[in-house]
């Protein structure tokens, strides 16, 4: 921590931030060590600036009073960081379970219309912030890396039946044209989680953490949020969703389908099934090189089995 106090102390000298300027950690963060002052964010991310920059450099397209805007980018010590303007509020699950009913039906309606400003923002090819590559079609972004995720998941003999259900998705073959029908791509944040979004108590301030954005397929956000639903309520069922995500979600999903934000059903699920396989097997994948890997596989495999996984599948 002392590092990157005497790092901000110099970053404040070399961009004239004034003194008042008193930065401290964000309650939040994932990669990222996140500081916080009054008017500024500084981000610092240590083992993958090129990430950074790429963040830095996406953000730079966009403009939105709900989304940060890149106020430097530089160098200090040898180490990159970036400086975005602080959005006022505090990130939803901090404060959800004591927003009244009518700020709760604000906000979801408010993260609706940002899902709805996203799809108004489209490019002519798919790129990802994350991985900083073009793709000719979406299911080469979706399933990048699928080969050695399975080497390094099948370490474990208990997700061989697991991995054969995902598999038996994700090498579909008629999956391929469920990805060719749009011509346009529109901007995906990725992680429109609770945590990644700001709130005044009344209204929506900020969407944060774009470093999993795309210029991607038009459903891609949507179909995060369902499975984010799923999580949620996993977590409600084993009596550990203490931020009220399961409401949140649940609130939301239900706001989405009052929407036109999703223009054809049929096709939608259709899609769904198989990037919800991808889903899970990128959290296998995660759990297999977590801390736990015993305890979170098996987690994964017994959510996959009670839920709309292999049971359905196999129907």
């Amino acid at each position: 921590m002392q590092n990157y106090l005497s790092r901000i102390k110099k970053i404040k000298k070399q961009l004239a931030i004034s003194e008042e300027e008193r930065f401290v950690a964000a309650p939040n963060g994932t990669h990222h060590k996140v500081f916080i002052s009054n008017n500024y964010v500084i981000r610092f991310r240590d083992d993958n600036h090129k990430l950074l920059l790429r963040e830095a450099n996406f953000l730079k397209q966009l403009n939105h009073a709900l989304i940060p805007k890149i106020l430097w980018f530089r160098e200090i010590d040898q180490l990159f960081f970036m400086v975005e303007n602080r959005l006022t509020g505090k990130t939803i699950n901090l404060v959800w379970k004591n927003l009244s009913k009518k700020n709760k039906e604000n906000i979801v309606k408010q993260v609706v219309e940002f899902l709805q400003y996203q799809k108004t923002q489209t490019k002519d090819y798919i790129y990802s912030v994350n991985t900083g590559k073009k793709y000719k079609e979406f299911l080469d972004y979706l399933t990048d890396g699928v080969k050695q995720k399975v080497v390094d998941i099948k370490k474990f003999k208990q997700t061989n039946e697991i991995i054969r259900d995902l598999l038996l998705i994700i090498n579909d073959p008629e999956v391929k044209n469920l990805f060719t029908i749009q011509t346009k791509t529109i901007l995906v944040h990725g992680d429109l989680i609770i945590h990644n979004l700001l709130t005044d108590g009344k209204n929506l301030t900020g969407v944060l953490d774009w470093e999993l954005a795309l210029f991607g397929d038009p459903d891609y956000d949507l179909f995060r949020l369902f499975y984010y639903q799923e999580c949620a309520k996993a977590y409600q069922e084993q009596g550990i969703d203490e931020t009220f995500e399961a409401d949140y979600m649940n609130k939301l999903i239900t706001e989405i389908l009052k929407s036109d934000l999703i223009d054809d059903r049929k096709l939608f699920q259709k899609k769904y099934q198989f990037v919800h396989a991808i889903f899970y097997f990128n959290a296998l994948y995660w759990a297999a090189n977590s801390d736990d890997p015993e305890k979170n596989i098996n987690d994964l495999i017994a959510q996959w089995g009670k839920k709309i996984g292999a049971k359905h599948l196999r129907a």
